[in-house]
């Protein structure tokens, strides 16, 4: 940023910008970590932090030179000729090419989705994290760290052994601890000196790649004499193809380097892909070049009984000494930079027991790695552990492909990276990584997927807060969308036996949605679901409306209901209800029972409803709530059966019964109540087919074992009176209300009435 002189206006455009640093680091303070990491960011951004030359690690610095640097490591000079050894030529060749079959497609799936999120300092952990949410990222990511501070470990011993092959009277505890010791202080020192050393020993290895060519006997000071015929097909005298292969594979890890230095990175976005190939691509041509020049070098015994026979065959071996010392210290380097951030991030999201403190600082989570490092090497041998290793980065592997194949696969507008690959980049890469997982070590595989799905209950059971919104909410999006369109691909039905209650409630108050909360959730759960709609006369009440029926649906939701909430104006509420009903008219999954406290309007107004309801075709419920009663015990519900006579035919539809017997089984599922099935005849002759028609009619529509059936003779209003006392009547609701009617015979039940129509898209025989 320009200085300005004294006594001048900074540009628009830069006093903007102050405005806004001012702004998030006035806030800054108040944030929780993972908001305060975020603007943190951003307010670095906003003032041209990290735009400098100076601010941020280059492409070449900050992915190309620490990823390949870790991928051509010990694997070249010590188990690479050994390969060749059994394998020959051509199968040396497949099988580098079988590994990178998995590594390349997993950079290019890792460089895409790069390209579409805002990847911050999480690296790989942020990727999966985003996608699949905190839970899954941390299940992947606790064992990525695990096996990125382990592979340190690793480098280590490689140290130590081709040191101790120089220096044999060097205690092999005393260098490794030297070492250990070395790198540690070097990255807790300066990260920066970490990656300048980097920079010398890069350029240190071109040189040992140019002494071992050099060891080719078309020169003259080449240490072998002639060309040996290679190989084409090795013998595999010691091992099969697939223990080569797994023995081998590590060669292919390395590709999260760059990711894991994310927050180090001028451009992420940017240098994390084409660092990340153009690293991935320059070892797999070093690996088959040097593969065809140990061919040509020695024979197939020299090479499977001489680990280090490169240091022999190379123009100068001293230099390829050094070349190993070299790789194996950077590549611990490298280790140790990256895993103390992805530490650092997880503690970042709560992901982690002490979270606060991995996230205060970098230093703290780099002595944290250091301590889990240490404790590795003294365990004495990482043999069977750098098996888990692999298996971890193979299932990161897994995980970053599958990310990306559902991403494709989805085909949202939200997915739309800069780079793009091809989808079946994704699916040879995920497929790759799943079989070479329990080729290199079936075992280890199940612990390590076992270590996985444990982390992944253990952080659900933590109820973490995820800041975004992730894949999962696009993949049920896209399965309801897919739902629908065969749907309306479909014949034309009614969708009777998917039948579930999706209320319609208005209300003008919340009073009255807290008054109907148990009936309410007596009606709806658990698949149910409702639709709350506050009706004003006024636009200025509207928000506050709105804020006073969302803080009441609250306890719906708490009970797992799916309740939404909306707040529309009108002069009344029928004509609202109606608004109401003509907007969700077209919607696939409307609502499609209308509710209401029947003692809250009066004559005019439920006429009013019920024709909207019969007009949009959908049920009706009204609630006459008993004064004194209320709801009772709760444990027995009447269902009233209205006079058949003379036909008493229990045919594919019911005469506006349907939704009656739905909603008595609906309540006494919830209330673990008892169903009566009652009929009044004027018949007594009636009475026999009376009672097998109830008889048919429960069976029919599998109402609950120890439903009751009672036959009664005589008027409507004199059974009311004499009917066996129940908690809750359900009866039929006729076209044409009559108000006092329906007061009427709540008095006489002495119980609340739900009265029901029926919309004719739902059966109770279905």
């Amino acid at each position: 940023m320009s200085k300005q002189k004294k006594g001048t206006k900074p540009p628009l455009s830069e006093a903007k910008t102050q405005s806004q640093v001012a702004y998030y680091a006035k806030n800054t303070e108040e944030l929780p970590a993972v908001e305060q990491q975020r603007t943190n960011e951003f307010r670095q951004a906003l003032s041209g932090e990290g735009s400098s030359k100076n601010s941020g690690l280059s492409t070449f610095q900050g992915v190309f030179r620490p990823t390949v640097l870790t991928i051509l490591g010990v694997m070249l000079y010590l188990r690479l000729g050994w390969m060749v050894g059994e394998a020959g030529i051509l199968g040396a060749v497949a099988i580098i090419l079988l590994i990178f079959g998995i590594t390349v497609p997993t950079a290019m799936s890792l460089s895409s989705i790069t390209t579409n999120v805002r990847l911050g300092s999480s690296g790989v952990f942020g990727l999966i994290a985003q996608s699949l949410g905190l839970e899954t990222g941390g299940a992947i990511g606790i064992p990525l760290y695990v096996a990125q501070a382990l592979s340190a470990g690793l480098y280590l011993y490689g140290f130590t052994e081709t040191w101790t092959h120089i220096f044999p009277d060097h205690p092999s505890w005393l260098v490794l601890g030297c070492v250990f010791l070395v790198v540690t202080a070097t990255v807790s020192f300066s990260q920066r000196l970490a990656f300048r050393l980097q920079g010398v020993v890069l350029v240190f290895f071109v040189v040992t790649l140019g002494t071992i060519f050099l060891g080719t006997p078309i020169f003259e000071f080449a240490p072998a004499a002639q060309f040996q015929t290679p190989e084409i097909w090795g013998s595999f005298k010691d091992n099969d193809f697939w223990h080569v292969f797994a023995v081998f594979f590590p060669a292919g890890t390395g590709v999260m380097v760059g990711a894991g230095m994310s927050g180090e990175l001028k451009d992420p976005r940017r240098s994390i892909p084409r660092g990340t190939l153009m690293a991935v691509f320059t070892a797999l041509a070093v690996y088959v070049g040097v593969a065809v020049w140990y061919a040509i070098v020695a024979t197939p015994a020299e090479l499977r009984e001489h680990y280090l026979i490169v240091v022999e065959r190379a123009a100068y071996g001293p230099i390829v000494l050094a070349g190993i010392l070299a790789s194996t210290f950077t590549a611990a380097l490298s280790s140790m930079v990256t895993a103390p951030r992805l530490l650092q991030s997880l503690g970042s999201y709560k992901v982690l027991p002490r979270s606060d403190w991995f996230a205060a600082s970098v230093r703290n989570s780099s002595l944290f790695t250091a301590a889990l490092v240490a404790l590795a090497l003294s365990l004495g041998s990482l043999n069977r552990v750098a098996v888990l290793i692999t298996m971890f980065f193979l299932l990161t592997y897994l995980v970053v492909n599958v990310v990306v194949l559902i991403e494709q696969a989805l085909n949202m507008v939200s997915f739309r990276p800069t780079f793009r690959v091809p989808i079946i980049v994704p699916i040879i890469g995920a497929t790759g990584s799943a079989m070479a997982s329990f080729i290199v070590g079936p075992a280890f595989a199940l612990m390590a997927i076992g270590m996985v799905i444990a982390l992944y209950v253990w952080l659900l059971n933590r109820q973490l807060d995820t800041p975004w919104e992730t894949v999962r909410s696009s993949v049920f999006v896209s399965l309801v969308d897919w739902a629908l369109r065969q749907i309306d691909s479909g014949p034309d039905q009614h969708n009777e036996r998917s039948w579930k209650p999706d209320l319609l409630v208005p209300v003008t108050t919340r009073a009255q949605l807290d008054g109907a909360f148990r009936i309410l959730t007596a009606m709806a759960a658990p698949k149910g679901s409702m639709q709350v709609v506050g009706v004003t006369t006024t636009g200025a009440e509207a928000d506050a409306r709105l804020h006073e029926i969302y803080d009441a649906t609250r306890e719906f939701r708490a009970d797992g209901l799916h309740v939404t909430t909306a707040v529309l104006e009108a002069p009344e509420l029928v004509s609202g209800v109606r608004q109401c009903c003509a907007v969700l008219a077209g919607s696939q999954f409307r609502p499609n029972v209308l509710f209401g406290l029947a003692q809250r309007h009066d004559e005019e107004t439920l006429q009013g409803l019920v024709d909207a309801s019969i007009h949009y075709e959908i049920g009706a419920a009204f609630l006459e709530v008993h004064p004194e009663a209320g709801f009772g015990h709760e444990r027995t519900i009447n269902v009233w059966v209205r006079d058949q006579s003379p036909r008493w035919y229990l045919g594919l539809r019911l005469a506006n019964l349907d939704l009656s017997i739905l909603f008595a089984y609906q309540i006494g599922r919830n209330w673990g109540a008892k169903i009566r099935m009652i009929t009044a005849i004027q018949d007594e002759s009636q009475a026999e087919m009376a009672t097998a028609y109830l008889q048919q009619l429960i069976d029919d529509a599998r109402l609950p074992k120890g439903t009751e059936l009672v036959v009664m003779h005589g008027a409507f209003m004199e059974s009311i009176e004499a009917a066996p006392h129940a908690d809750l009547q359900i009866m039929g609701l006729a076209p044409k209300v009559n108000r006092d009617q329906l007061t009427t015979f709540m008095k006489a039940a002495g119980s609340s009435i739900l009265y029901v129509r029926d919309s004719g898209r739902e059966s109770a025989l279905a």
